[in-house]
């Protein structure tokens, strides 16, 4: 029998540090974020490595089929490379979860939604170097992140009507090409942001020389794939290369980045 556990950390504001390094101890899962501080982030990290079990972020982009087609083309060097990440995440408000809207437990927008977009901008276009943030309305980020030879511009918001679906999009310009995913959802009253989904499944590429096709994926609820994955580690005794400590505290240091760049104003160093 496989033994596990998975915590998350955005409903254990209070006790990140204590909870996150017990987890690291034993054999588990911590839902992203990997913490709110990246003081605490290093400590949960260290506790991991010492521990020597396995241990997950549950960065679920990278077990969704849309996404993970898109970095098989990357990686396969069909788009070329990419120069330019667009990518948004608009929601409406957290009505199902009060201490979702208190910056100071969820690590607010830049944190608590954005950290996904981030981290999917980091597998495809490489080390963040720094960030630019505004808020044009509490809760609405816009953020520009740089790298080398490209740079990533994110959306997100917690700030829709309430009619508005959940939206989450990602759009990859690259020198060959252009690949893009768009994804909504209606809301589910009292109980969180996703619900039923009519989306066309699929990866839309348009290439430089070529017509624009549809690359069809499985259809699957990404938790599952994320979930079978982290048992597959466990069976083989390995580490996982997706949802790794070291992605997670990466799109972390840019979430938090994002964050001081909307306190000062200007653009915050990575």
């Amino acid at each position: 029998m496989i033994a596990a556990t998975i915590f998350d950390a955005k409903k254990n504001a209070t006790n990140i540090r204590k909870h996150g390094i017990s987890l690291a101890e034993a054999d588990g899962v911590l839902n992203d974020p990997l913490a709110l501080t990246v003081e605490d982030a290093h400590a949960i990290v260290a506790a991991a490595e010492r521990s020597g079990k396995i241990f997950m972020v549950g960065l679920v982009l990278r077990f969704w089929p849309e996404y993970v087609e898109l970095q098989r083309l990357v990686d396969g060097g069909e788009l070329g490379r990419p120069r330019a990440v667009f990518a948004q995440r608009l929601s409406p408000p957290a009505d199902w979860a009060d201490w979702l809207r208190d910056r100071e437990q969820s690590g607010g927008t830049a944190v608590d939604l954005m950290i996904h977009d981030f981290d999917q901008m980091n597998a495809l276009l490489g080390t963040p170097r720094s960030v630019f943030a505004s808020e044009p309305e509490p809760g609405h980020v816009h953020a520009v992140v740089q790298y080398d030879g490209g740079s990533g511009i994110a959306e997100g918001s917690m700030k829709m009507p309430r009619s508005y679906p959940f939206s989450s999009d990602i759009r990859v310009l690259g020198e060959r090409g252009v690949a893009e995913y768009a994804f909504s959802a209606a809301p589910v009253e009292g109980e969180g942001n996703i619900g039923a989904s009519s989306s066309a499944r699929g990866l839309r590429v348009y290439p430089t020389d070529g017509e624009l096709r549809v690359e069809a994926v499985d259809s699957a609820d990404p938790w599952g794939p994320e979930i079978e994955y982290f048992v597959s580690c466990l069976e083989q005794g390995r580490q996982p290369e997706q949802g790794t400590r070291e992605q997670a505290l990466l799109a972390l240091r840019v979430s938090l980045a994002a964050n001081r760049s909307l306190e000062s104003g200007r653009p915050e160093q990575i």
